[in-house]
């Protein structure tokens, strides 16, 4: 069997490539996604991931990943490898300011790098990153208190943008979770400079979801917000509300249906609910027919050399989400990328 050498993730890029049809990656995308996968090492990337609106007609994909403890310590400046010149000056110094910080609140330092992901804006020249984190504030295992979030890192993110009111909106929405609420994810987006910080709410009991949004503010769509989630509910594990937030809550919001299990256990082959939820989402008119078989004919894996040992090259889904506006039509967007996964030797 013939085996592809895969130890850049461009190359990997490059080998998937086939499995990427137009309709879910132009080749306009394509390029700008390389540019990101030509400046990283695949030992600091543990999942390559691609955002695809789901709605018929073309638009532009982009990327995100997420880290390894080797690619955050790189980032961090902490590592025997030196981050790429792509990826130093600029927004980048605001990145690895944070992963300083991140590695110095847990022990041992980046076990949890996979809790954070880079997102890139792709119509720049050089890679330019948004920052998203997983936040548990009640987790004994860190020193992540709501202080150290609102007092060291939102200013470090945003700079002069964040201004006292922005920090005490986002703040006061943080403390009217209910108290069992504690799994968060926090976004900044860095490459944008926007005084805007996104808050993601993963554990939000169902009879509080409501009396939350009323109670911070937010003027969204509230009765299209109930159809999406009555949608979802059965053919899910949880359902996540992404909120943006400056110095008001804003009314949009994101709906993010996904199940417990990690991503490569969740795939559709042992997670049956994918197709239900793409189910939903065609009757909801928010997916267009041609996507939904690209998706699913997207899921394998290959063989792959990886640094002279033999490994698999992944390709999955990792999760939908819908957004929601006032006023305007819904959007969804599928989430899919790669791995690598070292195979272990036989005895």
């Amino acid at each position: 069997m013939h085996i592809e050498t895969a130890s850049r993730l461009d190359a990997s890029l490059d080998l998937v490539k086939p499995h990427l049809p137009p309709v879910l990656m132009s080749p306009e995308s394509f390029a700008h996604v390389r540019k990101v996968a030509e400046s990283l090492p695949v030992f600091a990337v543990d999942f390559f991931g691609f955002e695809c609106r789901l709605a018929a007609g073309s638009a532009p994909t982009d990327c995100a990943l997420n880290l390894t403890p080797d690619g955050a310590r790189m980032l961090a400046g902490r590592h025997t490898v030196p981050p790429p010149e792509a990826l130093q000056g600029g927004a980048w110094t605001k990145i690895q300011s944070f992963y300083q910080a991140w590695g110095d609140t847990r022990q041992p330092a980046y076990a949890d790098a996979g809790a954070t992901w880079l997102e890139f804006d792709l119509s720049t020249s050089k890679p330019a990153p948004n920052l998203l984190f997983g936040y548990w504030p009640r987790d004994r295992d860190m020193n992540r208190p709501p202080e150290w979030l609102a007092d060291t890192i939102i200013p470090m993110l945003l700079g002069d943008a964040a201004s006292t009111s922005v920090q005490q909106t986002f703040r006061r929405c943080l403390d009217a979770c209910p108290p069992q609420t504690n799994d968060f994810q926090v976004g900044f987006m860095v490459a944008r400079q926007l005084p805007v910080i996104r808050l993601c709410v993963f554990d939000m009991p169902k009879e509080t979801l409501f009396p939350y949004l009323e109670a911070i503010g937010w003027q969204g769509p509230a009765d299209e917000l109930r159809k999406y989630l009555d949608a979802f509910r059965p053919h899910a594990d949880f359902i996540g509300l992404h909120l943006d937030i400056g110095e008001r809550v804003y009314p949009h919001i994101g709906v993010e249906p996904n199940f417990v299990a990690g991503c490569w256990s969740r795939q559709p082959k042992r997670e049956p609910r994918w197709y239900a939820l793409f189910d939903r989402l065609a009757e909801l008119d928010l997916l267009a027919a041609e996507k939904r078989q690209a998706l699913f004919s997207w899921i394998g894996h290959q063989n792959v050399s990886l640094d002279g040992r033999e490994a698999l090259l992944l390709r999955g889904l990792s999760h939908i989400k819908v957004v929601l506006r006032p006023g305007g039509e819904a959007q969804a967007k599928a989430y899919f990328g790669i791995a690598h996964r070292i195979l272990k030797a036989h005895a």
